[in-house]
């Protein structure tokens, strides 16, 4: 979300003239970037005081997320794990532990219950959701005793994943987006598409850099944009270095021209030829210049990843490492890239790959408990 607190300091002085004393200072009011309606695009300023302050960790501040209740945090985190479960549920699957793999699934389906049991109003969909889809492919792998054949699952549904107006559309969005992603989701391998998850797109994405997605404007919750989390498109445009900048805009062309031909010759010469590139964005002073260089890391992800070059994509990845100044405005950033390096993993055989799930996890739990303090 592209949200963030500004601090205004007020400075007062007194005049030798004067024996009264000075008033004093007025107290600094929280004031937040864009707007806080849930639009689509609000304007993000190219630069402001908040952003020169990192935080440095969980702000117990619930507009800080970009959400009106911590109930709407914790719905996205529920997604999360959601993701992280799933993920781990179909690694063991994958490899023939049907009971193993049924087990994370159940397991899954009671933190959900127990997510929903503490929320309220709408916030309480996606776990329900979540949870009952948990428990019906853990009945699945039950039933299973040799690896079954992939199949391609059709999404029959109309749902436009930039059609919301506020927060409560926003939010309605998400919860039909998880319930047509849940509805045919594969029990046993990994069927999220690298990118959004478009139920009106359902062929994968090409595996080329495109201007739109090396210029746009990224999500916050990652797992969204990059790993195909269900979930609506980003919000926001930027005031400074826009694809609506001529200039700009030419620059994007240029580096998508470049990368593509690497990625035909040459695919590992696009990591160090992407981290060039971020270093240019990363040349400019003001502070909206970190959207650029995450929607440019994310393409690089996401493309790497639809080639099958996923050792690739975890290098462009870690660029993300340390986190810093709006990273913290997305509940759980840190468990959110831990996922998906897990995920990545997964693809390349790391046997490491649950262990990197495990700790996605673990990060999660403990934001989450944060929420609940």
């Amino acid at each position: 979300m592209i949200v963030c607190i500004l601090t205004a300091l007020f400075a007062c002085g007194g005049s030798e003239t004067v024996s009264l004393p000075a008033d004093p200072p007025p107290r600094p009011e929280p004031e937040f970037v864009g707007t806080h309606e849930g639009i689509q695009h609000p304007p993000i300023p190219a630069d402001s005081p908040a952003w020169r302050h990192d935080p440095g960790g969980f702000v117990p501040n619930v507009r800080f997320y970009g959400e009106r209740s911590w109930d709407d945090v914790r719905m996205r985190l529920a997604g999360h794990i959601g993701v992280i479960e799933r993920d781990r549920a179909r690694l063991a699957a994958a490899a023939g532990a049907f009971e193993r793999g049924a087990a994370i699934y159940r397991a899954l389906a009671a933190d959900m219950d127990d997510m929903a049991a503490a929320a309220t109003g709408p916030a309480t969909k996606i776990p329900k959701l979540i949870a009952k889809a948990a428990r019906r492919d853990a009945a699945v792998l039950d039933k299973l005793t040799v690896l079954p054949k992939a199949t391609a699952h059709a999404d029959g549904s109309v749902i436009d994943i930039s059609d919301f107006k506020d927060f409560d559309d926003r939010h309605l969005l998400r919860v039909a987006l998880w319930s047509a992603y849940l509805e045919s989701a594969d029990p046993v391998r990994v069927d999220s598409p690298w990118g959004y998850f478009d139920p009106q797109r359902p062929k994968s994405s090409p595996a080329v850099f495109e201007v739109e997605g090396l210029g746009g404007m990224p999500t916050g919750d990652t797992l969204i944009d990059v790993a195909g989390e269900p979930g609506p498109r980003a919000i926001g445009r930027l005031a400074k270095l826009g694809l609506d900048d001529p200039k700009h805009k030419q620059w994007v062309e240029d580096t998508v021209y470049v990368l593509n031909q690497r990625l035909a010759e040459s695919p590992g010469s696009i990591v160090s030829l992407l981290k060039s590139r971020v270093d240019q964005l990363n040349s400019f002073a003001h502070g909206s210049r970190y959207y650029n260089i995450k929607q440019m890391r994310n393409e690089g992800v996401r493309v790497l990843a639809r080639g099958g070059h996923f050792r690739l994509a975890r290098q462009i990845l870690a660029m993300n490492f340390p986190l810093h100044h709006q990273d913290w405005e997305c509940p759980n950033r840190e468990g959110i890239l831990v996922a998906i390096d897990a995920r990545l993993g997964m693809l390349h055989g790391d046997p490491k790959a649950e262990a990197r799930l495990i700790e996605a996890r673990a990060i999660t739990d403990v934001f989450l408990a944060k929420t609940l303090k």
